[in-house]
């Protein structure tokens, strides 16, 4: 198995605030996919979406919360965030079409709801392309795969 893109702390306030210095790396880009209905019985939650993609072959690197709200999964260098925000703003954005992810405010309010300066983000080594989806509630970010 490969080496995890990031390393989650055992604090939670920590581990939230490594995922988004990741996410946000300079050089990410996000972009939206179709959403699914399954009329909730696909992917009820990150815990059933976590299943599915385990028999896809992607490893469970770690999770968020319990029952969790987000999970780190990895199928060789590709990966896939799974997660049920529990910031209403940033839902209410996934949610709407119109919203630019990519957009300044978004990304601010993303810093400033883990403490984080523009300048405590790295450029990415190598930018991910993530591909955002839902599914019933449950969001699904996977990023191209990269060397």
């Amino acid at each position: 198995m490969t080496e995890p893109a990031f390393h989650a702390p055992h604090n939670l306030d920590a581990a939230v605030k490594a995922l988004r210095v990741h996410l946000l790396e300079k050089g990410n880009r996000f972009e939206r996919g179709p959403a699914y209905a399954g009329n909730g019985r696909v992917l009820a939650s990150v815990q059933a979406a976590v299943k599915l993609y385990e028999g896809l072959g992607y490893a469970k690197l770690w999770e968020i919360g319990e029952p969790p709200f987000y999970a780190f999964m990895q199928r060789g260098r590709r990966e896939a965030h799974l997660f049920q925000p529990k910031d209403p703003e940033l839902r209410q954005w996934l949610e709407d079409g119109a919203v630019d992810l990519n957009d300044a405010k978004v990304r601010e309010h993303q810093l400033r709801q883990s403490g984080l300066r523009e300048a405590d983000i790295p450029v990415a080594r190598k930018p991910h392309h993530f591909h955002l989806n839902e599914v019933d509630g449950v969001f699904i970010a996977t990023a191209d795969d990269h060397d």
